[in-house]
C-alpha cells in the first residue's frame, strides 16, 4: 500500500514539472502542450521480427516504443527496479527520451531494456531489470535499432 502512495506522490511531482516546462514553453513559442504527454523524440518506434523458422512459428517479434508519460516512467521503473521515473524533469525539457525494448511471443510481451537517448540520439543508458547490462542478444537487437534510425550507441 505505501508504494501505491510513493507512485501517486511521483506522478504528481513529475506532472507538476511537466506543467511548468509547458507554462514556460507556452510562454515562450505561444503554443499549448498536449494533454499528459510531452512531445519526446522526433524518431519514429521500430519493430522488427526475427527470420528464423521457430521465432516466426512463436510469433516472436522485438519493438522499441518511446515513453512519454509520467505514468509510463513510473510503470517501467516499477516493473524493472530501477530509477527511470526520476527522468521525467529531462524529458519534459527535452534533455532526454526514454525508450523500451520489448520481446512479445506466444501472445505474451517481456519488458527487456530500458534506454536513455539524449537531444543529439545517442544512447547513453541501456539498461535491464535492476539496472543489469544488456545481454550480447539484446546488444544486437539494439544494434539493428540503431543502425535503422540513425542512433549512437554510447553506453
Amino acid at each position: 500500500m505505501l508504494e501505491w502512495h510513493r507512485d501517486i506522490a511521483a506522478i504528481e511531482r513529475i506532472e507538476a514539472m511537466r506543467r511548468r516546462a509547458a507554462g514556460r514553453a507556452t510562454r515562450t513559442a505561444g503554443t499549448q502542450s498536449q494533454g499528459r504527454a510531452w512531445d519526446g523524440s522526433r524518431l519514429d518506434d521500430w519493430d522488427w521480427q526475427p527470420s528464423t523458422k521457430e521465432a516466426r512459428a512463436h510469433g516472436e517479434r522485438f519493438f522499441i516504443r518511446q515513453l512519454k508519460t509520467a505514468e509510463d516512467l513510473v510503470a517501467e521503473s516499477r516493473a524493472m527496479h530501477h530509477c527511470v521515473s526520476i527522468y521525467a524533469a529531462k524529458c519534459i525539457a527535452g534533455n532526454a527520451s526514454i525508450w523500451v525494448l520489448r520481446r512479445s511471443a506466444l501472445g505474451k510481451i517481456e519488458r527487456l531494456l530500458t534506454i536513455e537517448l539524449d537531444p543529439q540520439n545517442r544512447a547513453v543508458q541501456v539498461r535491464g531489470f535492476g539496472n543489469r547490462l544488456a545481454s550480447l542478444e539484446e546488444r544486437k537487437i539494439i544494434e539493428r535499432w540503431a543502425k535503422a534510425r540513425g542512433v549512437v550507441l554510447c553506453a
